[in-house]
């Protein structure tokens, strides 16, 4: 039989190593990527009495639901339109870039920007609404002691009135996964943890 107080010591570590990875496994749990809205589009090639030019204007809101930080990597944006509501093809317009940056649990942030067609122009079909197609991909990490990254592609059809060139819809559109989109998830365990557990299986062969 062993001693006492290396029986003890071994319990010890076993239930600190096992600690350690309940931790990391209920930080793990939960974990969802940022809620995306388009909060304002506007594509000023389509109204009717302003002066035309190649630009769209957009605005969107990033709201980090997560009791922990993100850490965003450089994100596309790609904008995109369909010519009638008949085909499923659309045309590209322009790709913009979203800079890196870190935002804490359960806040906002608002990215409001424009960017240049570079010469395309959207020609209005049939109907009152031409329907533009935003798609957003990127990839994200959460700060929390099992560092999960994951691959953010989401995107919308967004519906625009061609005679104001703005979005239909008031309220924020949500960017949605799309179906054929796969996510990534890549999980670290804490370096703490493994320590800990080769530490107590070392410790368990020596006192066998």
């Amino acid at each position: 039989m062993g001693h006492p107080c290396l029986e003890s010591l071994k319990v010890m570590i076993y239930i600190t190593g096992f600690s350690v990875l309940l931790i990391v496994f209920i930080q793990s749990l939960h974990r969802k990527i940022p809620t995306i809205t388009i909060e304002q589009f506007y594509v000023p090639t389509l109204n009717k009495t302003a002066i035309k030019n190649t630009t769209i204007y957009f605005d969107l809101k990033l709201d980090n639901k997560n009791p922990v930080g993100i850490y965003y990597r450089p994100m596309n944006l790609t904008f995109s339109y369909f010519p009638n509501k008949t085909t499923s093809s659309s045309v590209p317009l322009c790709v913009y870039t979203l800079r890196g940056f870190h935002q804490e649990h359960h806040k906002e942030k608002h990215v409001g920007d424009k960017v240049v067609t570079g010469g395309m122009v959207v020609h209005p079909g049939g109907g009152r609404v031409v329907v533009m197609r935003v798609d957003l991909v990127g990839r994200v990490k959460f700060k929390s002691i099992a560092q999960w990254r994951r691959t953010v592609m989401v995107g919308v059809d967004v519906e625009v009135d061609k005679y104001t060139g703005e979005k239909v819809t008031k309220s924020g559109i949500h960017l949605v996964r799309s179906g054929a989109a796969p996510v990534a998830v890549v999980v670290w365990i804490c370096p703490t943890a493994v320590i800990l557990l080769v530490f107590s299986s070392l410790f368990n062969l020596m006192f066998l």
